[in-house]
């Protein structure tokens, strides 16, 4: 692959290396080539983009715990190191809103949400302006659009928590409303429509997707229908609510694995499918949305061992996945009439492969942090 073909950066973070690793995928063929690895820290894990492509952050979950910053190179995709903004608590998802103004992080262990503002993070101060407490097992934060409101998983409570994002000051989270799901549901990670009407909502512990619609004006949540669980998984049974990994009590492995654990959720750019990964059977899952919103499943492939997270390309043409438990980054391509998934590159990759984020190079603008 040359400068001259059409690529995109695709960024993997591996918590046991305890870096990040940089590939180019060419979106013509859907090559897959290793470039960099950019030393992070122990145990990274949650990325998230800048909604202006310029920068890559990514949180730290081991003893010390940070959210770094990086810088996109424009031209080589490179990861520039520009911040390091030590925390307090161990974050299983990092999101920014659109202003790229605010993060919110949340913390499955601790049960809470914490809100950043990005200039104290940009000048090293890692403090949060605020923590929501008493979220059982929060899991999961995206921001509306219009970056007017938060939505946040409780795992452990079947809920989805509504905030009010005050964006004056310092900003502010506002609690603001709440929808339960059935006992048992396990709500994970979210994934809202290209219109941002609709948010899909995986479950862990059931590997099926609520589809709620959402009201623009107000933030407020309503349940429109729950998809059915793919028949390739009949074989598992629901899942349970799982301790932090530093728990000193761990559930019996042989039990975990005949368990469902569905993990990230990702639709593609046109908003016409959506995949869910699954870690028991290293499985990716495919639904068709139909135009009533309802889901219909639409097949499944094999991926890399223990799939925790995996990125659609900005072209909806490709899907990269990784595996904790598989030294190996894979790309397929996604049938634009059904949504299939077939394999056309793997490539080595790194160990405790979790997280996945890709850039298009026009969008990567190199610049310094922006306060």
């Amino acid at each position: 692959m040359n400068s001259t073909t059409p690529h995109c950066f695709v960024y993997v973070s591996n918590a046991i290396d305890g870096e990040i690793a940089v590939f180019r995928l060419d979106t013509a063929t859907g090559e897959l080539v290793p470039h960099a690895r950019c030393k992070a820290g122990d145990n990274v894990m949650p990325m998230v983009l800048a909604p202006s492509r310029q920068h890559l952050y990514a949180a730290t979950r081991g003893k010390v715990r940070h959210i770094l910053t990086w810088s996109i190179d424009a031209q080589t995709g490179d990861l520039v190191p520009a911040a390091r903004a030590p925390i307090e608590s161990s974050l299983a998802y990092l999101t920014i809103d659109p202003s790229e103004r605010f993060f919110v992080g949340a913390s499955y262990g601790e049960h809470r949400v914490s809100l950043y503002p990005a200039d104290h993070i940009a000048a090293g101060d890692g403090e949060p302006v605020q923590v929501v407490d008493g979220i059982e097992h929060a899991h999961a934060a995206v921001i509306s659009p219009d970056g007017r409101f938060v939505y946040v998983t409780s795992l452990g409570g079947d809920t989805v928590h509504v905030f009010a994002l005050h964006r004056e000051g310092q900003g502010r989270l506002e609690a603001i409303g709440a929808i339960r799901l059935d006992a048992g549901f396990g709500p994970r990670h979210l994934r809202l429509s290209p219109a941002g009407d609709v948010l899909y909502v995986l479950s862990e512990l059931r590997a099926v997707v609520a589809v709620l619609r959402r009201d623009a004006a107000n933030g407020r949540l309503a349940l429109q229908v729950v998809s059915a669980r793919p028949p390739v998984l009949a074989h598992l049974r629901d899942g349970v609510v799982r301790p932090n990994a530093s728990h000193p009590v761990q559930p019996d492995p042989a039990m975990l694995a005949t368990l469902v654990w569905a993990a990230d959720l990702q639709l593609t750019p046109n908003g016409r499918f959506l995949y869910g990964s699954e870690r028991t059977s290293s499985r990716l899952i495919a639904w068709r949305v139909r135009e009533d919103g309802a889901l219909d499943y639409a097949g499944c492939i094999d991926t890399e061992a223990q799939p925790r997270g995996f990125r659609i390309d900005p072209s909806g043409r490709f899907l990269v996945a990784c595996g904790e438990k598989s030294p190996y980054v894979s790309v397929y391509s996604i049938d634009a009439r059904s949504g299939a998934l077939s394999p056309v590159s793997r490539c080595e990759g790194g160990r405790g492969a979790n997280w996945v984020e890709i850039v298009t190079p026009r969008d990567a603008v190199s610049s310094g942090i922006q306060s």
